[in-house]
């Protein structure tokens, strides 16, 4: 398991570079991050059965899929998918190969193989928890201290110079 300091160190070296505007919008995080790094992060809301995981990452050939739970709260829905994001940037890694055709429609059978397919440790769940209360809690105090991300480019790199970003990204 990875100290505190060192998953600090991941998130802010992860994060860095993605001009992410304030509020957080996590679909933005997952598309900036896709980007940057070459490889797309689809988000699929699927209603996903009780006793299982409220999120779960897949690796496809052609994407990453976060599946998270549609019947929950906004909130509880960006929480998911920063949580399955965390597994994706800590590096942890899924058993078993899926199809992009099972992730995009996927069936009751296919969510319920998929969800059998993932493994993690106590560990892994605990470093993707805090790397997900680290970005969540940047995004917070961002957020009140800073307020929005100005929609003009001017704007947008005056604010980082004076520190928009409370100096983490």
């Amino acid at each position: 398991m990875r100290s505190h300091r060192v998953l600090r160190a991941l998130c802010r070296d992860t994060l860095k570079g993605l001009d992410l505007d304030l509020p957080l919008d996590v679909a933005q995080l997952c598309d900036r991050y896709g980007t940057q790094r070459g490889r797309p992060i689809r988000l699929i809301a699927h209603p996903l059965p009780v006793g299982m995981p409220n999120g779960v990452w897949l690796a496809a050939d052609d994407a990453d899929y976060f599946f998270y739970q549609a019947n929950t709260s906004p909130l509880h829905q960006d929480q998911i998918v920063i949580h399955e994001f965390g597994h994706l940037i800590a590096g942890h890694q899924m058993l078993g190969a899926v199809s992009a055709v099972a992730l995009t429609a996927p069936s009751d059978e296919d969510s319920a193989a998929a969800l059998q397919r993932t493994c993690y440790s106590d560990d892994r769940e605990w470093e993707a928890e805090m790397l997900a209360s680290m970005i969540l809690t940047w995004a917070s105090e961002a957020a009140r201290t800073v307020g929005t991300t100005p929609d003009n480019q001017d704007l947008r790199g005056i604010q980082r110079v004076l520190g928009g970003h409370k100096g983490w990204l």
